[in-house]
């Protein structure tokens, strides 16, 4: 028996014909003191940020790509969307992934080729035994060796610096942003990025209409690229990548910028409407100007929120709550304001929200939180008309 009982994420198929094989890969890596959890969506709250907060709190992610819909004009087959989805998450938040691609099913796009995977057939799995049971004990040892390093609770890097600036109209959001990081464990091979929709109104997007990415200091030796992982109307997942991976020490400068479809409540009637019809994520009329995780060790957090001209905006402050509980951090919130690390600022007829946080918190997250004027829908026909 091993001493150390690790916790995998199991993404898999629910659908009755894959039931039995399902069963099977769980009993296999139970036997592994692998426990496999299967997420049943039982439990109260939005479905994508649940199977994320257990995809994060697993050791790592097992997946079964199994046949689900036949490729036209091909003889491949693709696996479930959902299968894809969390793997993306899992990649994105660097856990361990491995994959088992039943024969037939078409691997690419999200799944970088570096992925573990190995490939079984449903009617030969005593064929693909060896082979079976040779992948999980390497993905055990991995877990061992990750786990005896200490890798999982020492910091992968440390931000210098974060400095956002966003622009919002009524079509789009732009944002530049620019980041100065240092590399804590030798062989950094990535750092995530994600944009996210937490509310359930029907039309929103943030699929970029465009993504620009620019390395402006970086070892020599090293090649600084961007890699998309899941880009969707609810989310987009990228990482920035490094080949060959960081050194410890080795330190990183880059900036991006995108432009997207606003996806926020534009007018105060508006953001009442998705209130009223239980689409938005809050139950009071409020919006997030800014939301920042500090996932990583950081030393500076600059965000820049900026409105168009003669939008009136009302009851602007900055929140902090405990990442992973969602607990309101009284003590936090309380730092921002007393330290003047907040402010609403109306710039000849332009309001602009800056949030300036010197040594955040790590597992913490930063709102800056405003109101759109009720008359702000006046205002609006009223230019439209002069112009």
């Amino acid at each position: 028996m091993a001493e150390t009982r690790f916790k995998a994420f199991l993404s898999c198929s629910f659908s009755e014909e894959d039931r039995d094989l399902v069963d099977f890969f769980v009993k296999l890596i139970n036997s592994f003191d692998i426990y496999p959890m299967v997420y049943d969506y039982q439990e109260i709250g939005k479905l994508s940020s649940k199977i994320q907060e257990h995809i994060l709190k697993s050791d790592c992610l097992i997946a079964l790509a199994l046949r689900k819909n036949k490729i036209e004009g091909t003889d491949f087959w693709s696996c479930s969307d959902w299968i894809q989805h969390e793997i993306a998450i899992a990649i994105a938040a660097n856990k361990p992934v491995a994959i088992f691609v039943e024969d037939g099913v078409r691997i690419e796009g999200l799944i970088a080729t570096e992925e573990r995977r190995q490939r079984i057939s449903r009617t030969n799995l005593l064929r693909d035994m060896d082979k079976i049971t040779a992948f999980l004990f390497s993905l055990r040892k991995f877990l061992e060796q990750e786990q005896s390093a200490g890798i999982a609770h020492c910091p992968l890097l440390f931000r210098h610096y974060i400095v956002s600036k966003e622009i919002l109209t009524e079509e789009v959001t732009k944002e530049k942003m620019e980041i100065s990081m240092e590399a804590l464990i030798e062989g950094l091979e990535a750092v995530p990025h994600s944009v996210e929709i937490e509310e359930a109104t029907s039309g929103l997007s943030i699929k970029p209409f465009e993504f620009d990415f620019r390395c402006l200091e970086k070892p020599a030796n090293v090649r600084v690229e961007p890699m998309v992982i899941l880009s969707t109307d609810l989310k987009f997942l990228w990482k920035v990548c490094f080949n060959p991976p960081l050194k410890k020490g080795d330190k990183v400068k880059y900036s991006f910028k995108y432009i997207l479809p606003n996806y926020r409540p534009f007018t105060y009637e508006e953001l009442i409407k998705r209130i009223e019809e239980g689409t938005y994520e809050y139950k009071e009329p409020k919006v997030e100007a800014c939301e920042w995780e500090i996932n990583f060790p950081t030393y500076e957090l600059r965000d820049e929120f900026e409105f168009p001209d003669k939008y009136e905006i009302e009851n602007y402050y900055p929140a902090v709550y405990i990442s992973e509980a969602r607990i309101f951090s009284e003590k936090e919130t309380q730092r921002i304001i007393e330290g003047s690390m907040f402010s609403a600022e109306e710039i000849f007829d332009k309001w602009v929200l800056k949030l300036h946080v010197r040594k955040p918190l790590l597992n913490h997250i930063y709102y800056t939180y405003y109101t759109p004027s009720k008359n702000i829908g006046e205002i609006i026909k009223d230019s439209a008309k002069r112009i």
